[in-house]
């Protein structure tokens, strides 16, 4: 769901080069601008808007990261010690409400965004028959056989322990 925020944005093109993880074109094409609190868990998170969320901001291009993330969204732990939680200069009292997007994967830290501030991101979606239904925690999903983690490559999500998908030897992108 594109906010009406998101008229102050504008989604430059992802650069690339090998500084830059490659998305597939047809992902990109589905990227849309939501607010942080709107980020579902899958949702793989390609660029932010600095200073967007601020009514005085004028339109604000993208900033694209090198490595795009899988959202675990969730509440702020305000006693977390981590180096992004306790550097990254967001306050409820000047930014409002702020919401976890990912805690501790595929970095050491949290990221932590306001609430209202704009995010590019690719909605979860996957054709292949797993459990698209959110775990309640990242740690309830299999991050260690090949299959799990090519789902992951692939799709965006791990599978879940034990899962097991009936598949061709087509690439799981193919079918999206």
């Amino acid at each position: 769901m594109t906010t009406p925020t998101a008229a102050r944005t504008k989604i430059t093109p992802r650069p690339t080069g090998e500084d830059y993880a490659h998305i597939d074109p047809a992902d990109l094409a589905r990227a849309t601008v939501v607010r942080a609190d709107q980020v579902a868990l899958g949702d793989t998170v390609v660029a932010a808007f600095p200073d967007a969320h601020q009514e005085s901001t004028g339109p604000v291009d993208a900033e694209h990261f090198t490595d795009p993330y899988w959202a675990m969204p969730g509440p702020v732990d305000p006693t977390c010690g981590c180096q992004c939680c306790q550097s990254n200069g967001y306050t409820e009292e000047a930014d409002g409400p702020l919401v976890l997007i990912a805690e501790g994967f595929p970095w050491d830290g949290c990221d932590i965004h306001p609430a209202a501030a704009l995010l590019l991101v690719i909605p979860y979606r996957c054709g292949c028959g797993c459990d698209t239904t959110p775990a309640d925690h990242w740690r309830l999903y299999d991050w260690e056989t090949f299959a799990s983690l090519q789902h992951l490559r692939e799709t965006g999500r791990p599978l879940r322990p034990g899962e097991a998908l009936d598949l061709d030897l087509t690439p799981l992108t193919v079918a999206r």
